[in-house]
């Protein structure tokens, strides 16, 4: 009887210790191979928007911005011009105008508005810009993801890039950061379509040495 009571025992301690082991166990196998978990990249595209110029706005379809990527993971967009690529919204002093970017599910749609009042349509030239660049940052790491919303200057993430001397309105620069921590998964370069013409007057600009300026 004693016997079967010590064994009993020992096997009622197995179970105790064992079993919140077990658990521990599965929940870190689980979080090390679930879905967005477990991805350790930043997705970039590549659109020439040349096509699309000039105008004060622009559309492309972006299929790889899903509803889950959409509410769940950081997107950067660059716009890069023959000197520079920066990072949107920003403003050019120089020309005069403000780039601002929205995006939804499948869409991406860029505008630019005269700095003189915030509200009046810029029409960009076509020799000024080139490229959208856009970067899905699907990384958990936490060095590069964070809140990359409207006030990023109140993101930690932000603030540690600073820290860091990592200029976040630099393509180049913030690029070579990321890669350095996630593997850049280059989904391609797409060229735009152009859009529907449009029986509309646009004022004509002749090519000038201007750089673009970034104020945001």
């Amino acid at each position: 009887m004693q016997l079967f009571t010590i064994i009993w025992t020992l096997v009622c301690a197995a179970i105790i210790i064992g079993y919140p082991l077990y658990i521990f166990n599965k929940s870190s196998f689980t979080s090390e191979n679930d879905g967005p978990l477990q991805c350790n990249t930043v997705e970039l595209l590549s659109f020439d928007i040349r096509h699309q110029l000039p105008g004060w706005s622009f559309t492309i379809d972006v299929p790889q911005i899903t509803e889950d990527v959409l509410y769940n993971n950081p997107i950067l967009f660059y716009l890069e011009s023959e000197d520079t690529c920066l990072k949107l919204p920003f403003n050019n002093a120089t020309l005069g105008y403000t780039a601002n970017v929205y995006k939804n599910v499948g869409k991406v749609y860029v505008t630019f508005k005269s700095l003189s009042d915030g509200v009046s349509n810029f029409y960009i030239p076509a020799w000024h810009l080139s490229k959208l660049k856009i970067l899905i940052i699907k990384s958990r790491d936490k060095r590069i993801y964070g809140d990359w919303g409207a006030k990023p200057e109140k993101s930690p993430i932000h603030k540690g890039l600073i820290k860091a001397g990592i200029n976040i309105n630099d393509y180049e620069d913030i690029l070579g950061y990321f890669s350095n921590i996630a593997a850049i998964d280059f989904k391609g370069h797409f060229i735009a379509p152009m859009p529907r013409k449009k029986n509309r007057k646009m004022p004509s600009f002749e090519p000038q040495d201007h750089e673009l300026c970034s104020t945001a």
